[in-house]
């Protein structure tokens, strides 16, 4: 994962926006200016760390400026190998940039990844971001004027940019957004396999030129990653956040990596202050008491996991969202026919491009570390939401049949508990200041002039 800022029609300074945004790309920094366009990018080095990759990357006339990561990069190689193009390193980048040339914006469905990029080509300038926006990408509009960033800090007006939304490209040379991506409404192939489905998602995910390691905090869902993992990778290694030493969800992770043959490195997060969670929200850049607490814990993890030399973990998250884990998702599926029950969770997938997916990106890429996430693989996501409550029931039924014939039972059945409570980090919050909610938003207008939701 990277950092981009950059300008059309602009004058503000490339190289200022780009040094607040240095944790997200420690590796190498560019500037490249194309026409009425400037491209700055950051460098986070996790397929092909050569110089011949770095960015803003050159091909076809064209610039590209990317964050994220192209699962099926290789697989879209050999079909441009096929029509002609030629390449000189074995990352993702050139490959995005080659598919940009060939098919222009028509490019975008057939890729498969995470990701937010800027093109230019001749006149044609464009931003995009993927399916479920589960890399951010703000803007800031002023008149025939646009500046782009992966963080609202990066600009001293960064409260009033606005996110692209996800599974949306905006042409800059007349501001129009244009949707390229809806999940489409199909039941599941014949025999669809969930279980091998994530598993493909892990294995692709562990797909990296650096080291990459798995978060667990002794759920279900982190737990299955972690027990996949091991499987493509023997050695795998897995962190997790420890508040408090007594707690339910450090014992069950305790056991499960003993269990796996694991090894787990407890990472002491100290008792949050004032401090700490006033950092944490100028850090996810969201008004929200949840994604705020949940970054106290992971930042500092983060941390720790960078100094220990990964680059990329994998997480659980989505999870829930997909197969119905929250209690008040299962009140709303029992009033839902199965139509209402895939715009539940479409919903809750959206929610996540604001939300979720945006403080699992920062927190973790404040210390320079990429957080993948297996459930969002591609064709598990678009076949579960197409599921009806018979074959997904509410309450992750489905996840945990496919679960039982991987991990032992105890792991499967244990009560489900959020991780800023279950670790603790909740209630400790709630001592270190007198009211967490209205702290955090006053943080967040600090900040950013706004009160900031997205």
């Amino acid at each position: 994962m990277c950092g981009l800022f950059g300008t059309y029609r602009s004058n503000e300074s490339v190289e200022r926006g780009l040094a607040a945004l240095r944790h997200r790309g420690p590796d190498g920094e560019g500037i490249i200016e194309i026409g009425p366009a400037v491209h700055g990018h950051v460098r986070l080095a996790l397929l092909d760390p050569s110089p011949a990759s770095a960015q803003p990357f050159h091909r076809g006339g064209g610039v590209l400026s990317f964050n994220g990561e192209l699962w099926n990069h290789r697989e879209l190689r050999e079909e441009l190998t096929a029509l002609g193009h030629a390449f000189s390193t074995t990352g993702d980048t050139e490959v995005l940039a080659a598919a940009l040339v060939q098919w222009g914006v028509d490019a975008l469905p057939r890729l498969d990844g995470m990701f937010a990029f800027a093109w230019s080509q001749r006149d044609a300038h464009q931003l995009a971001r993927d399916r479920f926006g589960k890399v951010p990408l703000y803007v800031l509009r002023r008149g025939p004027s646009f500046v782009w960033m992966s963080e609202r800090k990066a600009h001293p007006d960064g409260g009033l940019a606005a996110p692209l939304p996800a599974g949306c490209r905006l042409d800059l040379t007349d501001g129009s957004v244009h949707r390229w991506y809806s999940p489409p409404a199909a039941p599941p192939p014949d025999g669809f396999d969930v279980l091998a489905a994530l598993e493909q998602g892990v294995r692709r995910r562990l797909v990296a030129d650096a080291p990459v390691c798995c978060l667990v905090s002794g759920g279900l869902d982190s737990g299955l990653i972690l027990a996949l993992a091991k499987k493509h990778r023997p050695d795998v290694v897995a962190y997790t956040a420890v508040l408090d030493p007594r707690s339910a969800d450090l014992t069950a992770a305790r056991r499960l990596c003993s269990t796996l043959g694991v090894p787990l490195r407890e990472v002491a997060v100290p008792a949050p202050t004032a401090a700490s969670l006033a950092e944490a929200a100028r850090t996810v850049e969201i008004a929200s008491k949840a994604q705020v607490e949940i970054a106290a814990l992971c930042i500092p993890l983060a941390r720790r996991i960078a100094a220990d030399g990964f680059k990329a973990c994998l997480s659980g998250e989505a999870a829930d969202e997909l197969f119905g884990g929250y209690g008040n998702t299962c009140i709303q599926a029992a009033r839902a026919d199965d139509a209402g029950w895939r715009r539940i969770r479409l919903d809750l997938l959206e929610k996540m491009s604001r939300g979720n997916f945006v403080r699992c990106n920062k927190a973790f890429l404040a210390a320079g570390v990429e957080c993948r996430l297996p459930f969002m693989e591609l064709p598990l996501v678009e076949a579960v939401l197409n599921m009806g409550k018979t074959a997904c029931p509410p309450g992750k039924k489905l996840l945990k049949q496919a679960a039982l014939g991987l991990l032992p039972r105890e792991f499967v059945v244990r009560p489900k508990e959020t991780f800023q409570g279950g670790s603790g980090l909740s209630a400790a919050a709630g001592r270190a200041v007198a009211d967490p909610t209205r702290f955090y938003n006053a943080e967040i207008r600090r900040a950013f002039g706004a009160l900031v939701r997205s």
